[in-house]
C-alpha cells in the first residue's frame, strides 16, 4: 500500500470560502492512481480540513495533482 500527497494545483471557490493551492492531505491506496478512490479523497479532505471538494466537482485531476511519498 502505498502512502501519496494530494494537493490542489491553484486557488478555488468551495461554497463562497477561498481555498489556496497547495492544501494538502495524505492517504494511503493500493491504486496507483490515488484520485480512483475519490470516496477517500472526499473525506480525508472533510476530515482534515472540513472543505467538501465533492459537491463542487473538484475531486479529479483537473484541480489536484498527486505524488507518492
Amino acid at each position: 500500500m502505498a502512502t501519496f500527497e494530494i494537493k490542489t494545483k491553484h486557488s478555488i471557490n468551495v461554497k463562497g470560502d477561498y481555498i489556496d493551492g497547495g492544501l494538502a492531505i495524505q492517504i494511503s491506496s493500493m491504486f496507483a492512481n490515488p484520485l480512483d478512490e475519490k470516496e477517500k479523497v472526499h473525506n480525508a479532505f472533510m476530515r482534515v480540513h472540513g472543505v467538501d471538494l465533492k459537491t463542487e466537482g473538484y475531486l479529479n485531476t483537473g484541480y489536484l495533482e498527486y505524488k507518492k511519498i
